[in-house]
């Protein structure tokens, strides 16, 4: 973005050209088109004022006025040089996830109506990381080429070439994204973006199962003690051995995970995985114990009622504790383990909640206990709504359901 110059100085400068225009017998027409340029960097100087501090959705007073104010420049002032800056400064600031229509418009407003603006490659670029973000790999893939065919000089060039070579990877194209990222390597030598070209190697490795190339890759980011992908690399390192059915080493990793890196996401998630790869083991009191200790630590994790499902199965089916089983589920169904982390619309938490109910019913019912008479009454009661998946077994429960149930207890 241009900077801002204050407004007197840009009416000094532009009125000495105007009068040295006029002494050389200048008509009014140039003036006209002199005062074009005039009002348009007196339009742009008022918005970048007002936007500072920049102004965003948290004040939506403010917001509304800045939009207003920038939208003036880009409207008005279509064919000024401040154009495609004010372009650039409302769609940068526009959530893609919500609102992508509106930011592409903008953003494409930029790439065809000026070319060849400064602002062209970042919006063009920008496009392509909002169509990532939203998985779109095939559609970023083509912008991304677009861009490095022409800006090639664009200090942006060495962020996109990773970017199209991670978007390889994404689509599952893991050997044009190992030679892509091998290329990288080369081409930028001195890049600080290596150790992320190292770790999604690694990744690929992993993917094509060639575990031992993949945990060679994590474990030189973890020697080299990259902040950002050492963590992930110890985590992965575990995932490596857990794919590779080593749950034993697969759990060491995790341990080091939480160890070395406490306050990660990638401690939490270990945390949970090792009562996953114990359960392999079949080593079930040991699950059942890193479970728990995971959900007491991380209960508002999305992995929590998952966890809390999963060790009511251990119980059930692992250590045939049927009491147990049964305490587990309930403490879903009492929302004594919380499901918020895992609600992605109104529906989520009522449906785990319900199916635990619905599994508690099971349980008693599978072993002719006359039990899953009240509990099933429980389950109509306490969730009157159907679960939103039409072919969950607890839709068939209903009235008529419960009674022929008693028929069958008392016959």
């Amino acid at each position: 973005m241009k900077q801002a110059m204050p407004v007197v100085s840009i009416a000094l400068i532009v009125l000495a050209f105007v009068a040295g225009r006029m002494t050389s017998g200048g008509g009014g027409g140039e003036r006209d088109y002199q005062g074009y340029y005039v009002n348009a960097a007196q339009a742009y100087d008022i918005a970048v004022r007002t936007d500072s501090p920049p102004a965003d959705a948290n004040d939506p007073e403010r917001w509304a006025q800045v939009l207003a104010l920038y939208r003036r420049v880009f409207d008005n002032y279509a064919d000024s040089e401040y154009a495609d800056d004010a372009l650039f400064a409302v769609a940068a600031r526009i959530d893609v996830q919500d609102q992508a229509d509106t930011a592409f418009a903008l953003y494409r407003r930029i790439l065809n109506d000026y070319p060849d603006s400064d602002k062209a490659p970042d919006a063009l670029n920008a496009i392509g990381v909002a169509l990532f973000q939203r998985a779109e790999y095939d559609r970023a893939l083509v912008l991304f080429d677009r861009f490095l065919r022409e800006y090639p000089s664009s200090a942006l060039y060495e962020d996109v070439s990773l970017s199209h070579a991670v978007c390889q990877l994404k689509r599952g194209a893991y050997d044009s994204a190992l030679s892509e990222l091998e290329s990288f390597t080369e081409s930028f030598p001195l890049t600080d973006k290596l150790p992320a070209a190292m770790f999604y190697r690694g990744v690929i490795f992993h993917e094509r199962q060639e575990f031992d190339l993949a945990r060679s890759q994590f474990r030189n980011l973890i020697e080299i003690a990259d902040p950002e992908y050492a963590p992930a690399s110890q985590f992965n390192i575990g995932q490596t051995y857990f794919d590779e059915r080593g749950f034993a080493s697969a759990i060491e990793a995790y341990d080091q995970t939480m160890e070395l890196y406490p306050d990660t996401e990638f401690a939490e998630e270990a945390a949970f995985r090792i009562g996953w790869a114990a359960e392999r083991m079949r080593e079930y009191e040991r699950a059942v114990t890193a479970l728990r200790a995971a959900i007491a630590k991380h209960p508002n994790s999305k992995n929590a009622p998952a966890a809390q499902v999963f060790m009511a199965r251990i119980y059930l089916d692992g250590l045939e504790d049927m009491d147990s089983a049964v305490a587990a589920y309930r403490e879903i169904v009492d929302e004594t383990i919380r499901v918020s982390s895992i609600e992605t619309d109104e529906r989520s938490g009522y449906d785990v909640r319900r199916n635990a109910q619905y599994r508690i019913a099971k349980i008693y019912q599978d072993r002719h206990d006359p039990r899953a008479i009240a509990e099933y009454e429980s389950l109509l009661k306490l969730f009157p709504e159907e679960h939103s998946n039409p072919s969950h077994g607890s839709n068939e429960i209903d009235e008529a359901y419960i009674l022929e149930l008693r028929a069958d207890s008392a016959a």
